[in-house]
């Protein structure tokens, strides 16, 4: 008995040793997997990102990992306006776009689908003009017959436009210029023009530039623009669940800025390359928010009819503008943050 257990045990022990080795081989790994999941592939989004403050939330997320967090493999494509920026995804080159509200009313009544997401900027005091005192500028009435330079087709050329308004003045009594954002110091100084008419970090660095024989005119802080979030209409309908990703890395980045206010504003200059006393010392007139509020419908209306009145556009009839706004994903992720009446 003893030497048929033994031979048995020669004959067994391979075999069980043989039988183990394929469990290993053909079991093992998928325990593996099953106990250590392969990470989630992240959803790829490219951002067209405009070098203006209120774009900062977009670069908040990026720097703290917010979009990460949320599955989001994100590019970031900046611009120096808005407009170039909307540009980037009616020509498919990005996927959404950090934008103003003076270019999606030119692109919708141009026909092209757009439709903004959220709002994720409001500023007050952004916008302004900076002069040459040497041209006899010294108050907005004195520019009157003054070349000034513009960047056509965005919030900064409607800004401007009210600015004169309130002193009498209308488009035409001025010589507009077109002139890109990050040229606007170097005409003002070189005297190109007499004036520009900008917004920031544009606006201070003229400012600064020009020194003593500079004077600058803001708009009043109850003047509020916003800056939002768009792309294309089809894009936007097709992707819906990763727009949502998006804006809660968003409100990520909102409540950073909320609770350390001084760090996020840090982070922020250093992405545009400016100096952070620029967020620090408006306080109020600039908010960092995730909405969208009725205020949004009404302007987009009221720069429309800007837009025809002064013939910057073919078209004379009002578009709809609530067809320019997608409610969808923040009404999922976050309905109290939507107030338009819909």
């Amino acid at each position: 008995m003893g030497m048929d257990s033994a031979k048995n045990s020669r004959v067994l022990l391979p075999a069980i040793a043989l039988i183990a080795g394929l469990f290993v081989v053909l079991y093992w790994q998928p325990i593996i997997t099953w106990l250590i999941p392969t990470p989630i592939p992240k959803q790829k989004i490219i951002l067209a990102v405009a070098t203006y403050p209120g774009s900062g939330l977009v670069y908040l997320a990026a720097a703290k990992g917010y979009f990460l967090e949320e599955g989001l493999d994100v590019t970031l494509q900046t611009y120096t306006s808005g407009r170039d920026a909307l540009a980037a995804t009616i020509e498919k080159n990005a996927d959404l776009g950090t934008v103003a509200n003076m270019p999606v009313v030119y692109a919708t009544m141009n026909g092209q689908l757009i439709s903004i997401v959220t709002t994720i900027f409001t500023a007050g005091k952004s916008y302004g003009v900076v002069a040459r005192r040497d041209r006899g500028i010294e108050t907005l009435a004195d520019i009157k017959g003054k070349i000034v330079g513009v960047t056509s087709r965005t919030d900064g050329h409607y800004v401007f436009s009210t600015m004169l308004a309130r002193h009498r003045l209308l488009l035409d009594q001025v010589h507009i210029q077109d002139i890109s954002p990050e040229e606007m110091a170097t005409a003002l100084q070189s005297g190109k023009v007499d004036a520009i008419a900008t917004w920031e970090p544009w606006l201070s660095a003229a400012t600064q530039a020009m020194g003593a024989n500079g004077i600058e005119f803001r708009t009043d802080g109850g003047f509020v623009l916003e800056y939002n979030l768009a792309g294309r209409s089809d894009w936007v309908s097709a992707n819906q669940e990763k727009i949502q990703r998006v804006l809660k890395a968003l409100l990520q980045a909102k409540r950073f800025v909320d609770d350390n206010p001084l760090e996020a504003h840090a982070v922020i200059a250093k992405a545009i390359k400016i100096d952070p006393a620029v967020l620090n010392s408006v306080g109020p007139n600039y908010r960092f928010v995730v909405q969208l509020d009725q205020n949004l419908l009404i302007m987009l209306e009221d720069q429309a009819r800007w837009a025809v009145q002064n013939k910057f556009s073919n078209q004379t009839s009002m578009p709809n503008f609530l067809t320019a706004i997608d409610i969808r994903a923040l009404n999922a992720i976050q309905p109290d943050a939507v107030k338009i009446i819909h």
